[in-house]
């Protein structure tokens, strides 16, 4: 079930580091982060003179794919996810090679629930710049949401040997067999590998018990 938590990512290539932050919902990191609430709102004053600055700049020049960018992100944190996708869309023909674009519309067409979407966004962002763990696992969680199980298990199965300490990449693969209706065995290992990294994360444990009780 999809949940809202302050998303912080922190990724470099060994010279620098960036940092991209946005509030989202999203299946992954439930233990990791704290949570919050996403929700549409009127844009605060803030986002609205952003909006105004940057639509001035892409008037004077509809291929400054940064303002585009910046206009995106200002949408996106006032809730106003559909704009913010139309942005992306044109930032990604502008610049396809722009990394932290694909980030942010992997973001947003996740909240939309546009999985098919946000998993050609994840896979850009993966390719396009310095990986992250995370960007792999909402690929996963993404194939998960769609049924496309056995895909889902070969994806986690390859993310694995990158970030084999990352909790959620277990409990997909886990999950996913199970809606295969694979190995039991296996689909306890996976979700007892989840809790031992992550074992306050009620969602592994009530997945876990849950398991325990299907002969």
């Amino acid at each position: 079930m999809p949940f809202a938590f302050r998303y912080v990512l922190m990724f470099g290539n060994g010279k620098g580091v960036w940092k991209f932050n946005c509030l989202v919902p999203c299946l992954l990191l439930l233990g990791a982060f704290s949570g919050c609430s996403f929700a549409c709102a009127a844009p605060t004053a803030e986002q609205s003179a952003i909006i105004a600055e940057q639509t001035k700049v892409i008037e004077a020049n509809p291929k400054d794919w940064d303002a585009l960018y910046k206009r995106a992100r200002a949408y996106q944190k006032s809730g106003s996810l559909q704009a913010a996708k139309r942005d992306c869309i044109a930032v990604s023909l502008l610049n396809p090679s722009c990394q932290k674009n694909w980030i942010l519309l992997m973001l947003v067409t996740y909240h939309l629930k546009e999985y098919e979407e946000s998993v050609v966004a994840s896979r850009k962002a993966q390719i396009t710049g310095p990986s992250h763990q995370t960007f792999g696992g909402m690929e996963a969680a993404c194939l998960r949401l769609l049924g496309r199980n056995e895909e889902c298990l070969v994806r986690c199965d390859d993310l694995l040997k990158s970030y084999p300490n990352f909790a959620e990449l277990y409990f997909l693969r886990g999950s996913a067999r199970a809606a295969l209706h694979g190995d039991r065995s296996k689909i306890l290992q996976d979700l007892r590998s989840a809790m031992k990294l992550d074992p306050g994360n009620k969602r592994y444990e009530s997945e876990l018990m849950e398991r325990l009780k299907v002969p």
